[in-house]
């Protein structure tokens, strides 16, 4: 396999969009959030972040969150739980942030 055929960094952060992520940033600190953008600099955006313990249990709900990428040590796609995915569907989530994306209230990157 050659150098054209690899994928680099962004496009695995670009395959990770809108999916659920495991950011560690140094200090030893790990979140679990949607990746929502990133930027060159590895700056990256997560809603519905969570801060986790070292047993990987949850130690508070942050919402949304940006990480300056030279913190970042790494980011890891991570599946959702069905019971999770359960509880976000049918709040009306998903309409409303659709909404606010449509009227360009969020800049992007």
């Amino acid at each position: 396999m050659d150098m054209v055929d690899r994928l680099k960094p962004l496009d695995i952060l670009n395959k990770s969009l809108k999916s659920p992520v495991i950011v560690k940033i140094r200090g030893g600190r790990e979140f679990r959030g949607v990746l929502d953008g990133y930027d060159l600099h590895m700056n990256l955006v997560l809603r519905d972040a969570e801060e986790l313990d070292s047993d990987t249990s949850v130690k508070s709900i942050m919402g949304e969150i940006l990480v300056r990428g030279d913190n970042v040590v790494y980011v890891s796609p991570t599946v959702q739980k069905e019971t999770e995915k359960d509880k976000g569907e049918g709040k009306g989530k998903g309409k409303g942030r659709s909404e606010a994306e449509g009227t360009g209230e969020k800049g992007t990157w």
